[in-house]
């Protein structure tokens, strides 16, 4: 029997998080053309919530609308990845120094095991386990912070970035040989709780990560 307290999601709720989800991971390319009937009938609902998802996906950037032509997936622009990576920068950073005191040992032991057993391979799924992995790691740097309004504007820029990491196809090597060891260096300075570590291992990384992500995608 259904539980009575069960919250339903809305169907406007329900379709701008599949629709945000395929363009995040790029199931949906930049440029790609989106269309309300096929939408709708791909997600077995009406075109009223599909069109009141896409206008909320058009407010967040992720889709532009052009009256009286169509609806296209939002580009990444180079201004984009400059943009994103600059606010990275300035906060991840801080908030990890201010909050390695009370980050879980057990939990960042847990994550480094976790990067050292995905087997990275453009070929099968274990790209995208990565990118999660990633992705879960720092924002929960950020979240141990414990500030909801920096943590609300932050998992804006993690979708983003994302979008920004599948689109820049990380080469294996590039994994293997840059981004796994710069989070082990990253979660062995939070452990330590060495702040000067902490502040020059996540900028190292940062900075690593946007030249990647413009040399891939530009």
């Amino acid at each position: 029997m259904e539980n009575v307290n069960t919250k339903r999601i809305p169907l406007k709720e329900k379709a701008y998080n599949l629709i945000k989800n395929k363009i995040i991971k790029c199931e949906l390319m930049p440029g790609t053309p989106l269309i309300e009937s096929e939408i709708a009938l791909e997600l077995g609902m009406s075109r009223t919530p599909v069109r009141e998802a896409i206008l909320r996906l058009n407010h967040e950037k992720f889709v532009t609308i052009y009256p009286r032509k169509g609806i296209i997936v939002s580009p990444i622009t180079l201004k984009d990845i400059h943009e994103v990576f600059q606010v990275r920068e300035i906060i991840e950073p801080q908030v990890a120094k201010i909050a390695c005191s009370h980050m879980s040992e057990e939990y960042l032991l847990g994550l480094k095991k976790k990067f050292e057993k995905i087997p990275f391979s453009l070929e099968n799924s274990s790209a995208m386990e990565y990118f999660d992995l990633d992705i879960a790691f720092h924002k929960y740097i950020i979240e141990s912070g414990n500030n909801q309004h920096l943590i609300k504007f932050a998992n804006e820029i993690f979708d983003l970035d994302y979008r920004i990491r599948v689109m820049s196809t990380l080469v294996i090597d590039d994994v293997e040989k840059r981004s796994k060891p710069e989070h082990y260096a990253i979660i062995d300075a939070l452990i330590s709780k060495d702040l000067d570590k902490i502040d020059e291992t996540i900028k190292i990384h940062l900075t690593n990560a946007r030249k990647a992500a413009v040399m891939k995608i530009y």
